[in-house]
Parts: C-alpha cells; structure tokens; sequence
C-alpha cells in the first residue's frame, strides 16, 4: 500500500515578506529546545556576500533543525550561486550533511514525495538546501514550512557590513485549557 503525505495546509503568510522587523540576535532561541527554523535566502544576498550570509546560516543551524529554501533568478547570471553557498555551509559545518533539494515549483505545489524527503532528510540531522527558482521562493516556502510545522521563517538580507536574519514569521504556542 503506498505511503500517502497529509494534506498540508499552508499558514497564513500574506505580509510575511513586507517588513524587516528587528534582525534576529546570535544564536537566538527562546527554549533549550531546538526550533525548526526555514531560512529564505535569494540570489541577490549570496552573490553579494555569501560569507556573510552562510555566517549567520551557521549560527542558527548550531542550535536549530535548519532548512534553507535558496530563491535562483537565473542559470545563466553571474554568480556563485546556490554551489558556493552550500560548499561554504559543508565548510562551517562540516558534521553537518548539507543536501541539495532541486525543487520546481508547479501549479499544484509542492509534491507530497518532495515534501516527506525534506521531512525525512531533517529527521536524519541534514542541512537540506532547497534550490528553487525566485519566482517560486515564497510559495515553496510556505508550502515547506507549513509542511514540517516550522517554528519560523526567518531570511537573509545583506548590509553593508555583513548579513542579517530577519524574522518573517513564528508559530503561535498552543494554549492548553484544562
């Protein structure tokens, strides 16, 4: 009988991608436990100082069950691309399996095989980088963290002296009545 995946029910992310907010600190986590964080990191912020960018990756991967979804504009523009910032990741973080995920996003989404890999791959301890293309960034994003019951979406933006992480979105804690 073969394995089906839940139905996913994407969360609410309209405004998600408006406003910067407050960077995230260092190594921020509000319990000893480890978060599921979703990292959003676009072309634009690696092709301009992937050092930096992968720095702040590898703080939160320390601490957190890490996932990146990387937006690519274009095979043939400039720039080191989604290669360089997982090989600087396997550098960082070399105990740490950092795995490719060529996802393309269609009109029906994500796929559930697509969907219960990723879960698989962050259940065995690695770093999946999720290639998709910019246009589809946002979408597989939500899809995906909506999928693993992310506790946030947080992604990179550069400044002019390194990188920050932004909070996009946090899950809400359930409320227990008794």
């Amino acid at each position: 009988m073969p394995h089906s995946a839940p139905v996913v029910i994407r969360e609410p992310e309209s405004g998600w991608w408006d406003a910067y907010g407050e960077p995230l600190e260092p190594l921020a986590t509000e319990s000893d436990e480890a978060a599921v964080t979703v990292a959003v990191v676009g072309e634009a912020e690696t092709g301009w100082n992937t050092d930096a960018v992968v720095c702040r990756l590898a703080e939160l991967a320390v601490n957190d069950e890490l996932l990146v979804v990387y937006g690519s504009g274009s095979r043939h523009r400039p720039g080191p691309g989604h290669h360089a910032v997982m090989s600087a990741l396997r550098w960082r973080l070399p105990r740490h399996h950092v795995i490719a995920v060529h996802v393309r996003h269609q009109d029906a989404g994500l796929r559930p095989e697509a969907a219960a890999a990723l879960e698989r791959l962050l259940e065995d301890g690695s770093l999946p980088v999720v290639v998709t293309s910019a246009a589809a960034m946002h979408d597989i994003t939500a899809e995906v963290s909506s999928y693993l019951r992310a506790d946030r979406v947080v992604r990179a933006s550069c400044t002019i002296t390194g990188a920050d992480l932004y909070q996009v979105w946090r899950r809400q804690p359930v409320l227990s009545v008794n």
